[in-house]
């Protein structure tokens, strides 16, 4: 029987993403059940679905970028696949994209290597930007597992200001692993230093390196 293997990226967001790795998973796992996707599964005693997940997400971060490979055993049509998920999943919790892959690749652990963050920031005094700049920077030289942060004020609102965290998930040129976690710790001390609101924060994207560029996992299926 010949195998097909469908890579997809899904968004866990508003309650969903205080499910954890694990919960995510079966919820998964269900929803291919009742849509009646023909899944894989691996053989032995306790067979179990073929399914790779990206690096999970810590519970209560929200993610507009997940992504799991699933092995099926036909070759069904991919957008009823999306659909048929999404039936079956809420709305904080959907597919976004999906793709059949075209040859061989690594596993999506072993092969995203940077992942994306983004906060939004409220300045009651944006005066302050610069100095947070700098203390942004110190904290960067204190973790050394951020590849690059970048800072842009709000069109229309001033007193917001994204900061965007591109964190390492390997250990590259002497980096360290990206926490969110710890980095979220660090941040809120300086931001209630700085009297600036921390309103929220989600991963945004993860990528694959080809080259000196950035790509998603799905760019390079």
């Amino acid at each position: 029987m010949e195998n097909y293997k469908i890579r997809f990226k899904f968004q866990k967001i508003n309650e969903f993403k205080y499910l954890s790795h694990l919960e995510s998973v079966r919820l998964i796992i269900l929803a291919a059940r009742r849509a009646k996707i023909p899944v894989k599964y691996s053989e032995g005693f306790n067979p179990n679905p073929k399914l790779n997940f990206s690096f999970p997400v810590p519970v209560g971060l929200a993610s507009f970028a997940e992504y799991a490979d699933m092995e099926v055993c036909e070759k069904i049509d991919i957008n009823e696949f999306k659909i048929a998920l999404n039936n079956n999943l809420g709305s904080g919790f959907n597919i976004l994209e999906a793709i059949f892959h075209k040859e061989k690749m690594p596993s999506l652990m072993a092969d995203i290597e940077i992942i994306k963050y983004v906060f939004n920031l409220h300045f009651n005094d944006l005066s302050l930007l610069d100095d947070y700049k700098n203390e942004i920077g110190n904290i960067k030289k204190e973790i050394k597992s951020v590849w690059k942060n970048r800072f842009k004020v709000l069109e229309g609102n001033p007193d917001i200001v994204n900061l965007t965290i591109f964190g390492y998930t390997k250990l590259l040129n002497n980096n360290n692993i990206f926490k969110f976690n710890d980095f979220l710790i660090n941040l809120k001390i300086l931001s209630n230093n700085k009297n600036v609101d921390i309103m929220d924060f989600f991963k945004e994207e993860a990528y694959v390196i080809r080259g000196d560029i950035l790509k998603t996992p799905m760019d390079i299926v």
